[in-house]
């Protein structure tokens, strides 16, 4: 006999059905091995999908998270979506107008905050971790033609450079939005960036508008994961603070918000909300945020 899974669909990083980047949550993930899990992300075939297991002792749910390929350690529009959806099923309870939770992710604990009007859920922030600065690429030749752009297209008064607050990114620069509009997500030219046995980053492609209150544009490559581009990409969006910040495009001083503007190319425009604190070691902490619409729910048949 078949068994029945709940699901819940939501777009996340919107306020709007049909925008943002959608999520299948799942609701009762302890029914679930993990195999089944990667099934039924591959079926939903989303950019990510959620499954929640009831709380621990601690009282933090644990929240696993698979791309159609593969588990990953952490993400941001599916931590911010599946938050979304336990606030609006009562299951993080909203008795104030800010209610901090905790999530246990792959990568350990991980603060939530949902801010409320009459118990609904308004915005959710998502905090990072400290971000992690590795290598700087320097062959900007070679990732411009792979990105199917030029080398002019790229910035050279700001750094190629790897940063993660737990899953990596490379960060190219590039000059305008059209450049930005020709980038083509081909998986065997960005497989060519990287040595054999090397791991396969995903590519995050932005330009920051510098005229009036700071924001950008974004867009992102993930072909490796399963995921040709992505709508709206929480897990980047905070390591994005940090190098703005380290490189001069903001000044947190100590405070500073922006927002980023992705998904755009592909018809469902996201806005994401970047907080980034100066600390007093120098280190930046990091939130990300957004608004999420619930657009459907129902039942899977294992």
């Amino acid at each position: 006999m078949s068994r029945k899974t709940p699901f819940v669909l939501v777009d996340v990083f919107t306020s709007r059905p049909f925008g943002g980047n959608q999520l299948a949550v799942f609701t009762d993930g302890a029914a679930l091995s993990a195999a089944e899990m990667q099934e039924l992300a591959r079926e939903m075939n989303f950019s990510e999908s959620t499954f929640v297991m009831p709380p621990e002792s601690s009282g933090a749910r644990r929240v696993r998270i698979f791309t159609p390929m593969h588990e990953l350690p952490m993400a941001g529009h599916p931590t911010v979506g599946t938050t979304w959806v336990l606030a609006t099923r009562g299951e993080i309870a909203l008795d104030s107008p800010s209610v901090d939770a905790t999530l246990q992710l792959g990568i350990g604990p991980v603060t939530v905050t949902v801010e409320s009007t009459d118990k609904r859920p308004e915005f959710v922030w998502m905090a990072h971790r400290e971000a992690e600065f590795g290598a700087k690429r320097r062959d900007r030749g070679r990732i411009a033609k792979a990105l199917g752009i030029t080398p002019a297209d790229i910035r050279d008064d700001l750094p190629i450079q790897i940063v993660s607050t737990g899953f990596p990114f490379m960060f190219v620069p590039v000059r305008t939005l059209d450049a930005l509009a020709k980038c083509s997500p081909n998986a065997p030219a960005l497989a060519s960036l990287f040595k054999s046995g090397e791991q396969r980053l995903a590519v995050y492609m932005f330009v920051p508008n510098e005229s009036g209150e700071f924001s950008a544009r974004s867009r992102m490559f993930a072909p490796f994961t399963g995921v040709a581009e992505d709508p709206a990409t929480g897990s980047a969006a905070a390591p994005f603070g940090a190098y703005a910040a380290t490189y001069g495009l903001i000044n947190p001083a100590p405070t500073a918000t922006f927002t980023i503007h992705q998904g755009v190319e592909m018809g469902r425009p996201s806005e994401i909300r970047v907080e980034v604190i100066r600390k007093n070691n120098g280190a930046f902490a990091l939130r990300i945020g957004g608004r999420c619409a619930i657009v459907g729910e129902g039942s899977i048949f294992l």
